[in-house]
């Protein structure tokens, strides 16, 4: 991942020359210096032509013309990136290459406590240098930045937002044994998007599919979080991993991940958007402790479906491709998700993490999906 002949055929390789030598042409016509750095390279979606940096040719004089670039050049600026004596600029692929899922997962790093245990997720692979992206919901490892605990995802219609949330609960139940790691799914769709699902033995209980079931659902894992909370305090621990050292195995508390699809469907439901947003601040502030993830799906980002608090409490934001640039401020705090590609290209602003990351999600088809839950199912059976 990341070599210049990664994603490349010869033809590839030929509109890589054209499109450095148009972009170089077109940044010199608008006054900018445009000295090629080092070798262009070939990502899934974009090429990345690198310019020495100087006065003349910075981030924000690129971006100001990304307009006429378009226009007047065919050239679809993706992002502009600085780094040290540097401007990297991302041009996109006319025709993208497709990642698939078990590829990158030969290519993954899992932490030593797994297939037992792991909190660090794979969501793809990244624009700038093909490096995988993790969501961490644990503790730093061999360099990987430790996240926040809760997760905000959103994306269109065609963004690819199920095919990742898809596989973040594949890489779950593939490298956390059930007795560790426990999923409750809220969803008002009863499932479909994720058929093996029901068959896998991480799922805490039924799915839920009604609005008062999940308000319960919400309210039973406050009470969960402020009895395991005064569990650490009497064993004087100050996170769950710590206080399952003291215990046997097989009373270990497991990390529990609850996933609500379809947020914005409910949200709009006032009651409903008044008791799950008290109760998202409540775990916001002391459920990391106590082993407790948040997952938080929306199709639609606006005011209604993502109030201030709920989002605040959401430090890591996943963003697919959104509407506009309003729907973009709303879950990076900044525009830009409005100019991703669709079907996967996601945009990544990840607490403790300096800037938004953007990646490429793997894809994985239906029935390819449905074949990895048995197996993973099968591969733990009687060890729930």
């Amino acid at each position: 991942i990341g070599q210049p002949d990664s994603y490349a055929s010869a033809v590839d390789r030929k509109w890589l020359k054209q499109i450095e030598k148009t972009l170089q042409r077109a940044l010199r016509g608008y006054g900018m210096t445009a000295e090629i750095s080092r070798e262009s390279t070939l990502t899934p979606n974009a090429a990345l032509v690198r310019f020495r940096g100087s006065d003349e040719l910075t981030v924000p004089k690129v971006e100001h013309k990304r307009g006429e670039l378009l226009t007047s050049h065919g050239l679809n600026v993706i992002n502009v990136l600085s780094a040290p004596r540097e401007i990297v600029v991302m041009i996109g692929r006319s025709e993208r290459a497709k990642l698939r899922m078990r590829d990158l997962w030969c290519k993954r790093r899992l932490p030593a406590s797994a297939p037992e245990s792991n909190l660090s997720l794979l969501l793809g692979a990244k624009e700038e240098d093909g490096e995988l992206l993790y969501l961490n919901l644990g503790d730093k490892f061999e360099g990987q930045q430790a996240h926040g605990p809760h997760t905000l995802i959103a994306g269109e219609t065609g963004s690819g937002k199920g095919v990742l949330v898809q596989n973040l609960l594949l890489d779950l139940c593939a490298s956390n044994a059930p007795r560790a790691a426990r999923i409750r799914m809220i969803d008002p769709k009863a499932g479909i998007d994720y058929p093996w699902l029901r068959r896998m033995p991480h799922l805490d209980g039924e799915l839920v599919t009604e609005q008062d079931a999940a308000e319960t659902a919400f309210e039973e894992l406050v009470e969960v979080m402020e009895s395991r909370n005064r569990l650490l305090a009497d064993a004087g621990v100050s996170k769950l991993s710590q206080y399952n050292k003291q215990l046997a195995p097989e009373d270990r508390l497991p990390m529990i991940f609850l996933f609500h699809d379809e947020l914005a469907d409910w949200m709009l439901v006032d009651t409903y958007r008044e008791k799950i947003e008290k109760n998202v601040v409540h775990l916001g502030l002391k459920a990391r402790a106590a082993g407790i993830r948040l997952i938080l799906i929306t199709q639609r980002p606006d005011k209604q479906a993502l109030p201030m608090q709920l989002r605040a409490n959401c430090t890591n934001r996943l963003a697919l491709k959104v509407a506009d640039r309003r729907n973009s401020e709303l879950v990076l705090d900044e525009p830009g998700a409005e100019r991703l590609l669709g079907a996967g290209h996601l945009a990544a602003k990840l607490s403790g993490e300096s800037r938004v990351i953007l990646a490429q999600v793997p894809f994985i088809d239906e029935d390819e999906a449905v074949e990895l839950g048995h197996t993973i199912a099968s591969s733990w059976r009687g060890e729930t």
